[in-house]
């Protein structure tokens, strides 16, 4: 009688809602915003520049994959650049394994410009 008596009190106390779970372990935590080009910028900065980046060398061959005067990046192969880009982070001795791991996650979330958008190269 008393386990009867105990599962109806039990019951009745869950159904309204005295047992329930702690909030803090329904919380899931949200997926990270996809990275953007900000978010990369030190590295092109950094490691591309030097080639890429017509105010500070001239390279044509370099420029004609990409020009970083500005993002979304000037092309000659919009087809083939992002592919090009992804390559390039990883093969590209010079950088550091976080700087490969940091453009691939930025590539694989779109290659997205500062306001979120998907590239439209020029």
């Amino acid at each position: 009688m008393r386990r009867v008596l105990a599962l109806l009190v039990l019951g009745a106390l869950s159904l309204f809602g005295f047992l329930h779970e702690p909030a803090a372990s329904k919380l899931v935590a949200a997926p990270a915003p996809p990275l953007a080009y900000p978010d990369v910028q030190p590295v092109f900065a950094k490691r591309c520049a030097g080639c890429h980046d017509a105010r500070i060398g001239n390279n044509p061959a370099a420029q004609a994959v990409f020009e970083m005067t500005s993002y979304p990046f000037a092309t000659r192969r919009p087809a083939t650049l992002l592919g090009d880009l992804r390559r390039g982070f990883e093969t590209r001795t010079m950088l550091t394994p976080a700087e490969k791991a940091l453009g691939l996650k930025w590539l694989a979330g779109g290659g997205l410009d500062a306001d979120g958008k998907p590239p439209r190269w020029r």
